[in-house]
């Protein structure tokens, strides 16, 4: 039976009709109270998997969590048990590819290296990349259209990637699945990400964070532009709120550090460069220094 899920729960959460094959009328409600079955969880799982629902939504600028889709991952987990899986493993979540045909493959237009690794409930859009010893965890969302995952790259759950990104060679970008209305890592359209870094947070449109930096919750990101740290974005879950490390659209990030307020040491910092990444001048002048990636 078809029937039409009306995805509205929360004022923060996006608005979407969305058609599937499914007999439970209540499917949403379910998941939201974490009471969904282990059909029903299967369902909510396949919208994952197909990009048809994801856990984070940019409303009127700003991102928001979509609280149900973390309740529907940790509802899948409490409803299926481990069992014997293909190559020695005993898992709860199959791969994405497990039972893929070559038509299904050509259908979908990504392309999956040897040894890498996306689990069931990770959407990879077309046009992506997903190379050797890549890992992508369920509820990830990949746009894809010229999206390259690059090896030993660690995709973690619910975080979200933009079209066009790149992602270097040993990077890590963090997810999220408890509590379920924290913010995952975001990393917008077109953004690179250079190798071996860390990413907790929001890396803006066309922003491109050189190898080895780590952005993490506190640490400070100078903006050489302003003289000033930019702020984090709030994230409430209940009572508590969380900081979301930002880094604007078309910046130049490296890593640094700063002197602390006594002055009696210098803490590591994140440093954006002067100058937007749109501006060709700014970009001759970042590849003379041979600071873009490294």
């Amino acid at each position: 039976q078809k029937i039409e899920l009306l995805l509205n729960l929360k004022s923060n959460e996006a608005l979407r009709i969305e058609t599937v094959e499914t007999s439970r009328a209540n499917l949403l409600g379910s998941i939201a109270q974490r009471k969904a079955s282990q059909e029903e969880c299967d369902a909510f799982i396949d919208l994952l998997s197909a990009g048809k629902v994801r856990a984070a939504e940019k409303i009127n600028g700003v991102w928001e969590p979509q609280t149900y889709t973390i309740d529907g991952v940790l509802n899948y987990f409490g409803t299926h048990p481990n069992e014997m899986m293909a190559g020695g493993y005993w898992d709860k979540v199959p791969l994405k590819t497990a039972n893929y045909t070559a038509e299904q493959f050509e259908r979908e237009g990504v392309r999956y290296a040897p040894g890498s690794m996306v689990r069931t409930g990770a959407y990879i859009g077309p046009q992506t990349v997903v190379m050797n010893l890549a890992f992508v965890n369920i509820g990830a969302h990949v746009t894809g259209y010229g999206c390259m995952i690059d090896g030993g790259v660690r995709v973690a759950s619910c975080a979200q990637v933009g079209k066009g990104v790149k992602l270097g060679g040993g990077s890590g970008i963090e997810g999220i699945l408890e509590p379920a209305g924290r913010l995952a890592s975001i990393i917008e359209d077109n953004a690179k990400i250079g190798a071996m870094c860390e990413i907790c947070g929001i890396v803006g449109e066309g922003s491109i964070i050189a190898s080895g930096v780590v952005m993490a919750s506190g640490k400070r990101i100078f903006d050489e532009d302003t003289g000033e740290s930019v702020p984090p974005l709030e994230c409430a879950v209940g009572e508590e709120t969380f900081l979301v490390p930002v880094i604007p659209p078309y910046r130049l990030a490296v890593g640094g550090s700063l002197p602390s307020k006594k002055g009696s040491h210098h803490t590591d910092a994140i440093i954006l460069k002067s100058g937007d990444l749109r501006d060709s001048a700014t970009m001759r002048h970042f590849q003379r220094q041979g600071i873009l990636y490294g």
